[in-house]
């Protein structure tokens, strides 16, 4: 509707045109391109004002005849003005006739006004929905490509606040090269400038706005460490990596099930300040609790969790971090865009183990080639909402958030795991969630309480609930006993308005917990407590939680946190970690994947 109305407005312009300067090609597209500046301008006025979604939205009738009548009055405004310039002699039409030459400006002030506004506007979204955005190459291309699943709200920014704003840019650019007239300006003492360069001034002009708009995305965007792929390379995680074997790696012979539950972007934060969170309310009382009954590691001698390293802050890498220890780092090679490693995995491990494998996730696996790695790495049934659609729980156009809400999602994960639980073989079985993802997370139709001010934080408090709840059914089964439950948060929220004003030298972390571990969680503070590691210690972590035994205690990057032996963040620091993981690994990309192209050519090797 939006978009027809623009087209109406500009054939308007076009007509008027024809009325005020001659009926001509050329007045009728100088009208045509006063309607697209004049749209142009009435877009970016509205988003400066706070009004981000102009397309794809319902708006109101008096928007839908308001916003065209505001476009033609500046039509009528710029038409008139143009007019009187050429009445008077100011504007004047070059008497050289125009040729398909003057489509190379046209097509690069095109392609510059294009680059412009992605330059500008992609980082302005990020900053604006994430709020200081991370610095790994690969997390831009997830956020923006990786796949086709995402909200309609997201879907609908990305549109808005990306897109078009490019696109009107891009118009505008083109429009460029249908400049046909000088500038003849009268001086006193009968002085006339004439400037018969107005095109190239136009050009020269937009080349500045590209200039400007890739300052600015330099700024902001991981830029910096981009290049770095391409010029320099380390060493570390050659030096650090330990590679799963048969011989370092021992299942026992009683195996255990194991559930590892992500919750998204779930935070120590989302605590109370006397638990060492930030919170004036405990937003996770639930969690709390249950974390009593269990073990889990901190940075302080309150609740607490991992540095979040660098290519380990999105809900792929949180995992891939988790199962394989290692970072997901973005290619530096030329030719390929998002690949995942090929290390030995967890479910690598748990396949060859005799476990039958389960991935359980609310959005569409395919995201990003996530099935496809799952299923590579661990045989993984894939249960997301296709699989949801196809096995007759949702209708076919059922999509909600980013494909079901939990409620549901637990809802199937019960019926799975009573499924699992019933046959002769463990199980491992791995559920991400997913309502509380940024931004302002999703209010489930059973919320029936609201006791905070913010909508993320009534989502936070009843999500971490109901993930106890599935919890606690699960600790009622009857194979409950010979049940290990993982429970981490993917990564740190990037809800940038929920975090607004808080204190810059508070750490955030993720929440971590493991319940019914081999070892017992009767351990000294020593061990749990004051502690810096990675989410690559929970690989070896929790395959010991399991009963593995795993040789000196290192797997991947991580050290069992059980042994109380010093991690490698605990030996190097973080910074320096960062550093290393900035820079490209030939040994790393030696152990790629394509994203769906092939299968792991070392798989047959492994474990």
């Amino acid at each position: 509707m939006i978009v027809a109305l623009q087209l109406l407005t500009c054939l308007a312009a076009g007509v008027g045109a024809l009325y005020l300067f001659g009926i001509s090609a050329g007045s009728f597209i100088r009208g045509t391109l006063v309607g697209v500046t004049a749209n142009a301008l009435a877009f970016f006025a509205l988003i400066l004002t706070g009004r981000t979604t102009i397309y794809g939205a319902p708006h109101s009738p008096k928007f839908y005849v308001g916003y065209p009548a505001i476009i033609l009055g500046l039509c009528v405004v710029a038409l008139l003005f143009l007019k009187v310039l050429a009445s008077r002699g100011i504007l004047v039409k070059k008497s050289k006739p125009w040729n398909w030459r003057g489509l190379f400006p046209t097509f690069i002030g095109a392609i510059v006004g294009l680059l412009a506004g992605l330059f500008f506007f992609i980082p302005k979204w990020l900053e604006d929905s994430v709020g200081e955005i991370p610095q790994d190459p690969n997390f831009i291309f997830i956020l923006t490509a990786a796949g086709d699943a995402s909200t309609d709200a997201q879907d609908l920014a990305l549109l808005n606040e990306i897109v078009v704003p490019a696109i009107f840019l891009a118009l505008l650019g083109a429009s460029i090269g249908f400049i046909r007239s000088d500038l003849h300006i009268k001086m006193p003492a009968a002085r006339t400038w004439r400037i018969t360069h107005v095109r190239g001034v136009a050009l020269v002009s937009i080349v500045a706005l590209l200039a400007g708009s890739f300052a600015y995305s330099y700024a902001r965007l991981p830029m910096k460490e981009a290049a770095q792929l391409f010029f320099t390379t380390s060493s570390y995680l050659e030096d650090n990596y330990v590679a799963p074997t048969a011989d370092n790696v021992k299942l026992p012979a009683h195996k255990r099930n194991l559930v590892h539950i992500y919750m998204e972007s779930v935070e120590n934060s989302y605590y109370s300040k006397d638990l060492g969170g930030y919170m004036d309310q405990n937003l996770m009382p639930e969690l709390a609790a249950l974390s009593e009954t269990g073990i889990s590691w901190s940075n302080t001698d309150k609740f607490g969790g991992p540095d979040q390293l660098y290519a380990t802050g999105h809900s792929v890498a949180g995992m891939i971090a988790m199962q394989a220890g290692v970072p997901m780092l973005a290619s530096g090679t030329a030719g390929s865009d998002f690949s995942y490693p090929d290390f030995t995995t967890i479910g690598d491990i748990l396949k060859k183990g005799g476990y039958n494998t389960t991935f359980m996730q609310a959005s569409t696996a395919s995201w990003g080639g996530l099935d496809r790695y799952y299923q590579r790495h661990g045989g993984f049934d894939i249960h997301d909402r296709a699989r949801f659609v196809a096995d007759g729980k949702i209708e076919h156009d059922y999509f909600v958030w980013w494909g079901v809400e939990d409620d549901k999602l637990y809802e199937y994960t019960k019926e799975e795991l009573a499924r699992l639980g019933s046959q002769d073989k463990p199980f491992y079985m791995i559920v991400e969630n997913g309502d509380t993802h940024f931004p302002d997370g999703y209010v489930s139709e059973n919320m029936t309480e609201a006791p905070f001010a913010s909508q993320y934080a009534n989502v936070i408090h009843y999500s971490q609930a109901e993930t106890v709840k599935l919890i606690r059914w699960i600790q009622e089964q009857p194979w409950a006993s010979n049940t290990t439950i993982v429970v981490t948060g993917d990564h740190r929220s990037m809800d940038k308005k929920f975090f607004e004003g808080w204190d810059k030298n508070y750490h955030r972390t993720i929440v971590n917990l493991i319940l019914n571990p081999v070892p017992g969680t009767d351990f000294p503070d020593s061990v749990t407590k004051n502690r810096e590691f990675s989410a690559f210690d929970m690989f070896p972590t929790i395959l010991t939680a399991i009963g593995a035994e795993v040789k000196d205690d290192r797997l991947g990057l991580g050290v069992n946190m059980f042994s109380g032996k010093q991690t490698l963040v605990e030996r190097d620091g973080a910074e320096l970690m960062n550093e290393e993981f900035a820079k490209r690994s030939p040994f790393y990309d030696s152990h790629r994947e394509t994203r769906a192209g092939r299968a792991d050519r070392e798989q047959d090797e492994k474990l």
